[in-house]
């Protein structure tokens, strides 16, 4: 026993001593050099209710209803479990909402920092890292991504700009009403086959007019996002599927569309996606090259510098229902009212 703990005290000063420990190698490249296999813990969870454990590493979550997980608390003393990682993969059809103990919060991302919950929709997997530190924003997501990698990740489509994760159109929760008007949803069409994004759209008819901002908190709530229209075949695709007469959604009025006036700090306005998809270019056009958009001559054109939200023209004001930018705290534009709605949702 004696020689056994000596050659413990041994192994340890070794450790301690060396900047580089290698397994199964003599000359370790890096702070732990490992030439083999490397084995980390794998739970399949189905409980609706989780607290993740010291001793997790690897959860997949197999349960038949949405679920609420808990991280641990952070440590107060004698030392914290900063850097500790847990990989959560949702192998469900049905969301987690993540929450860190008490009142600690989360980062997410550049636009959803210090977070008191976030939600890793159906099929998506997520990354999470400890900070170190005992209050504030003690855990950090440093990986949130689909499996499907034609869909959410597709077209240079990014959830840190749109704000949220979109949900899968089987997950869309349409409310009742929303801001004081009624929702009511006319129906929802997939673009599929050929040269298609795989996407579904659906059409809302609110009970009121909203503005552009409102109507993103819509999507939000509903779990989509406002249609993103960066290609002449997609624009043909919600004309003859959600706008035109023929599908009995009566789609006549003012409709926003995801194309917005950003301030960069320390740059001029420019307009993006919100999604941040780039549009698909028209290589052909002289003398030259053109993004596939649909909007009316000289738009958009930010006039008097407070325009900036885009949407589509009223059948009243443009049969072809082309594009133009307004301010976007307006209801109204040539007396038609914003209150229908188009949202697209990238996965079913």
């Amino acid at each position: 026993m004696k020689n056994k703990f000596i050659s413990l005290i041994s192994l340890c000063i070794i450790f301690t001593c060396n900047a580089q420990v290698g397994i199964s190698t003599s000359n370790p490249a890096s702070t732990l050099d490992i030439k083999g296999s490397f084995a980390t813990p794998y739970k399949a969870v189905t409980a609706t209710s989780y607290s993740l454990l010291n001793s997790d590493q690897y959860l997949d979550y197999r349960g038949t209803a949405a679920a609420v997980w808990t991280l641990p608390a952070a440590l107060a003393s004698p030392a914290t479990f900063g850097g500790r990682i847990y990989e959560i993969r949702n192998g469900s059809n049905f969301d987690i909402t993540i929450n860190p103990s008490g009142t600690e919060r989360i980062d997410v991302s550049t636009t959803a920092v210090n977070q008191s919950a976030f939600t890793i929709p159906a099929g998506y997997y997520a990354t999470v890292k400890n900070t170190g530190l005992t209050s504030g924003i003690t855990w950090v997501v440093t990986l949130l991504t689909t499996g499907n990698g034609s869909s959410a990740n597709s077209a240079g489509f990014s959830t840190s700009i749109l704000g949220y994760v979109p949900v899968k159109t089987s997950q869309r929760a349409v409310p009742a009403t929303f801001g004081g008007v009624s929702v009511t949803e006319r129906g929802c069409k997939k673009w599929s086959g050929t040269g298609a994004n795989g996407h579904t759209y659906c059409a809302y008819q609110l009970g009121g007019a909203k503005n552009f901002y409102d109507t993103f908190t819509f999507a939000k709530q509903v779990g989509g996002y406002i249609s993103t229209i960066t290609s002449n075949a997609e624009r043909t695709f919600i004309y003859n599927n959600l706008l035109s007469n023929t599908t009995g959604y009566s789609l006549n009025n003012s409709i926003w569309i995801g194309y917005n006036k950003v301030a960069y700090p320390g740059n001029s306005n420019e307009f993006t996606w919100i999604t941040g998809e780039d549009w698909t270019i028209d290589w052909t056009t002289s003398p030259n090259s053109t993004p596939q958009n649909f909007f009316a001559t000289g738009e958009p054109n930010n006039s008097g510098g407070t325009e900036g939200s885009c949407h589509i023209f009223p059948t009243s004001a443009n049969s072809t229902r082309q594009w133009n930018d307004l301010t976007g705290t307006l209801t109204v534009s040539g007396g038609v009212g914003f209150d229908q709605v188009i949202l697209e949702f990238n996965e079913d």
